[in-house]
């Protein structure tokens, strides 16, 4: 998770800070309040900006198909309004919240102890909503492509899941809202416009409870979700191959035959084939995407004591590249659905 940011801010076990001190720093450490220099500092702006307006974008429209057609409320696609409602978060709340934390030495917004503990519990509860979502869409998918004579999720079914997925989410998240807390060291400065400087950290009661909790999130949030997404695709992947053989052989059967059957069967079989592709993408793009950041979270727990500008620098490329999800996923959960696909054309081409 990105609030791993909070625990290499400060450590409250190694860092014992008086006012004198900070004093006598301050104007050198803290007069320009950036962890990360030029042109690194820029760029990081400029990618982060586009990853936010490329995925507020695509999710935007994915929830405005859904609502302004009746007939596009369907189970299935509540699955997928809910995975854009939640990278909606991530790029409207998570992103431009962890690039402050990334580029910032000090916490930038004042006394509010609430809202450090709740940025941190709503940035993790959008991640876990976020995997989540795609793992139910995986298992949504199973059961209708592989148990077709199985009765199809009706939208109440659907939505005491997706009210299930947000209390699980917040449920897990919950340690964040527990253990994050503001501190404050009064300094006085007024020739550099400060008279205090605050900290969201992160206050484990157990020694290597960070450490715990990462390996957890590591498990729920990443292993679990790719295993069982790729369990579902790949079993989905073998029966829509067993019915494009079938589809195969029974086009060569009828080859001769004068009527349409043998076109409509061809693109069948087409239509199987692009959907294996999918599903494939589907997985390999969320284990590329997650596997960095969380690789990065345990690692900081494990060994970092302290942040340099090239750990901030590569810890916000693993964080960009698990946040990239929410912008492939209206690609690969909408453009690529001819439904949302004709509903993206008409809102943008509207007049």
């Amino acid at each position: 998770m990105d609030v791993v940011l909070s625990r290499l801010n400060i450590s409250l076990d190694n860092v014992t800070l008086s006012t004198s001190t900070i004093r006598q720093g301050l104007i050198e450490e803290y007069s320009n309040n950036r962890k990360v220099g030029e042109p690194a500092y820029h760029i990081l702006i400029v990618l982060y900006s586009i990853l936010i307006i490329f995925g507020a974008t695509g999710n935007s429209l994915v929830v405005m198909a859904v609502a302004r057609k009746p007939q596009m409320r369907t189970a299935r696609n509540m699955f997928i309004v809910n995975l854009a409602v939640s990278d909606l978060l991530l790029c409207l709340v998570t992103m431009p919240l962890t690039l402050v934390e990334i580029l910032t030495k000090y916490w930038p917004m004042g006394r509010l102890p609430f809202l450090c503990k709740s940025i941190g519990t709503l940035q993790a509860t959008s991640i876990f909503v976020s995997t989540i979502s795609i793992t139910a869409i995986a298992l949504d998918r199973y059961q209708v492509i592989v148990y077709p004579t199985r009765d199809s999720l009706q939208r109440m079914g659907a939505i005491v899941i997706l009210t299930g997925i947000w209390i699980i989410s917040l449920v897990l998240a919950s340690p964040m809202f527990i253990t994050r807390r503001l501190i404050h060291y009064d300094v006085n400065l007024p020739s550099l416009g400060i008279e205090y400087i605050s900290y969201c950290i992160e206050d484990w009661p157990m020694a290597r409870g960070r450490v715990y909790y990462s390996v957890f999130t590591l498990c729920v949030q990443y292993l679990l979700p790719i295993l069982i997404v790729s369990i579902a695709y790949l079993r989905i992947y073998l029966k829509l191959k067993h019915r494009l053989v079938v589809t195969t052989t029974t086009v060569s059967t009828n080859s001769n035959s004068k009527d349409s059957q043998p076109v409509r069967e061809r693109e069948r079989g087409r239509r199987m084939q692009r959907t294996n592709y999918l599903l494939i993408s589907i997985a390999l793009i969320f284990g590329i995407s997650w596997l960095p950041l969380n690789l990065f979270n345990l690692f900081a727990d494990l060994y970092l004591s302290g942040i340099t500008q090239e750990i901030m620098v590569a810890y916000a490329i693993c964080h960009m590249m698990g946040m990239s999800s929410a912008c492939s996923n209206p690609l690969l959960y909408g453009w690529l659905n001819d439904n949302f696909r004709k509903e993206f054309n008409e809102i943008l081409c509207r007049k």
